[in-house]
């Protein structure tokens, strides 16, 4: 029997600052598209170990690194560390934003 999916509640900052963070973005990512892991090695074209790796914080070659953010609908942005703050807000804005429009709210308009 296949395990449970994770939880795909996305970590709460944006910034990524260890291998570990990244892993449980992935993660996150992968369980919130509702894909199990075997099947988002396949669409991201790594293997299910490779994957495993990556999303328990474990050391992995960057391409295949970049392959999966790719697969999984994410990017990687590399900053000056000074823009980092003004990136969380932004983040942190166009999270609302989107839990907003979920719920069919709109908040740049009154009803």
């Amino acid at each position: 029997m296949p395990r449970p999916l994770p939880d795909p509640t996305p970590p709460s900052r944006a910034t990524i600052r260890s291998i570990h963070q990244l892993g449980d973005r992935i993660r996150a990512t992968r369980a919130g598209q509702g894909m199990p892991i075997d099947q988002a090695a396949r669409h991201c074209g790594v293997s299910i170990g490779m994957l495993s790796k990556l999303e328990n914080g474990k050391g992995v070659n960057l391409e295949h690194a970049l392959r999966v953010l790719d697969g999984l609908g994410l990017t990687m942005l590399v900053v000056p560390k000074a823009h980092a703050p003004w990136l969380e807000q932004a983040a942190t804005h166009a999270t609302q934003i989107d839990t907003d429009q979920a719920r069919g709210q709109h908040a740049w308009r009154e009803e």
